[in-house]
């Protein structure tokens, strides 16, 4: 995996580098957010992403370092963990040691390859416009150990308050009651270009095409292969789009011809 000198993931963003734009661009204030949940909670990083329940689609707005990168991108490519669970259920995942047996059995795969990143604490806090959970709040450590009670309730307002921030861009798309809705995440501009993933969908709808299956399928299929050949989701997408690869081969005998 890279490390943070090589994908310019070095250092937190703060404040007084990156305010709200113009433009009406909040990845400075997310950025800022960040930074201050890894402050008060006693983080070793942080990260916010973006989801949407009607399909896999997963933007990641912002990250502080590598490693939080690259775990939000695990729990992306293996389809479970704690940030998934947070979004799922709209409640705090708080896990002080991932390597215990509860942790283990209820994401066997995301505990195992998590161990290559020396993380060894989780907590997720549900990021939500109005009553809908539209994103995680992602905090990392790489020893083990709780949450003490004013760390946590930082982490609850840093989640609250990136909601807030957001919300002017995702009530246009989120249902005010709550409904579960499709949330058209590659409409948000929030997303700064280093962390955006619309490479990783267009690749996803051109394996679609390729073993003659559904878009949600395509990226099931991409994630998979990812995983199955230990290489990053994002530089499998890359080869894809520039069509230095294809999944053609992979394709099942039972399904259609594709391109």
């Amino acid at each position: 995996m890279e490390d943070a000198s090589r994908n310019g993931l070095g250092e937190p963003h703060s404040l007084d580098r990156h305010s709200t734009d113009g433009d009406g661009s909040l990845f400075g204030g997310i950025g800022a957010l960040c930074s201050a949940a890894v402050r008060l909670t006693g983080a070793d990083g942080a990260a916010v992403a973006l989801l949407s329940r009607s399909s896999q689609a997963r933007e990641l707005v912002y990250a502080t370092d590598a490693t939080a990168k690259h775990l939000d991108e695990l729990q992306f490519v293996v389809g479970e963990g704690p940030c998934i669970d947070a979004y799922r259920s709209g409640e705090r995942q708080l896990w002080a040691d991932l390597t215990t047996g509860l942790a283990t059995a209820q994401w066997p795969v995301f505990t195992i390859e998590v161990n290559s990143l020396d993380v060894r604490a989780l907590f997720a806090f549900p990021v939500a416009s109005g009553r809908v959970t539209v994103g995680v709040l992602e905090l990392y450590r790489g020893t083990t150990g709780h949450l003490g009670t004013a760390e946590e309730e930082s982490g609850l307002a840093c989640a609250a308050a990136i909601g807030h921030m957001i919300s002017a861009d995702l009530d246009r798309f989120a249902a005010a009651d709550g409904a579960d809705v499709a949330l058209p995440i590659e409409g948000i501009d929030t997303v700064a270009e280093e962390f955006s993933r619309a490479v990783i969908f267009n690749a996803a709808g051109m394996v679609a095409v390729q073993l003659a299956v559904s878009a949600d399928e395509g990226l099931a299929r991409l994630r998979a292969y990812c995983y199955a050949n230990g290489r990053p989701i994002g530089t499998v997408a890359a080869d894809i789009v520039a069509h230095r690869l294809s999944l053609r081969e992979q394709r099942d005998s039972s399904e259609g011809h594709g391109r």
